[in-house]
């Protein structure tokens, strides 16, 4: 039997001479039957939460003998600093990530999605991990491109984007999420609900994606 918990983790921030307390929210999932020296931890996208790692992900590879932790960066899920979210930079995400490594047994393999894998990338420049999976990832240095196809697709929305300086209205209903995340023959009844666990996310990391601030793959 698969056992799991989920409950937000006081982690110390440690910025020259202060230290900065705060709690991020880790879902964890523990193998039935012995588990592999080699942790997990992924790492949610844009306008989601470690939730969408449980719907599949952290079940099949804790069976499988894996200690499986998905993280809820800050502002997403249970964790704190919500208040602070639209302006939260890429810089703190990946702040996210490192302390949470800093709590495992042992350096873990990384797997991201979409923001998670623009994370990855930066944390990558300065620490090193047993491996890293991004799956569709934001790109290293072409996401401004993307970003202008979806004005383009979608000019009121994009506008909307930019005048509240929230990305929400990107999957403001079910058929907007059904666009930027799904296929037209994903299930209506599964889809509204992973819609209604979406959430708003950081404007000031979607400018850092789209040009502020890029990975630097070398």
């Amino acid at each position: 039997m698969i056992t799991g918990t989920s409950q937000p983790i006081e982690i110390s921030y440690f910025h020259s001479k202060k230290v900065k307390k705060m709690k991020l929210e880790i879902i964890s999932k523990y193998p039935p039957n012995g588990t592999r020296p080699t942790p997990l931890l992924f790492v949610h996208g844009s306008m989601h939460g470690a939730w969408c790692w449980g719907i599949h992900f952290l079940d099949y590879f804790a069976q499988h003998g894996f200690l499986a932790h998905a993280v809820n960066l800050r502002g997403h899920g249970n964790s704190e600093e919500k208040e602070k979210l639209r302006w939260t930079r890429m810089v703190d995400f990946v702040d996210d990530v490192v302390n949470t490594v800093q709590l495992l047994p042992n350096p873990p393999v990384l797997i991201s999605h979409s923001m998670g894998g623009f994370i990855i990338q930066q944390y990558l420049e300065n620490h090193t991990s047993p491996a890293a999976v991004l799956l569709s990832s934001a790109p290293s240095a072409r996401f401004l491109p993307a970003a202008l196809r979806i004005a383009r697709r979608q000019p009121l929305i994009f506008a909307r984007d930019n005048l509240t300086l929230s990305l929400f209205p990107l999957v403001d209903t079910p058929n907007l999420a059904r666009e930027a995340f799904f296929s037209r023959e994903f299930p209506d009844q599964p889809l509204v609900e992973y819609w209604k666990q979406m959430q708003d996310d950081s404007y000031r990391a979607f400018l850092d994606m789209a040009a502020l601030d890029l990975p630097k793959p070398t």
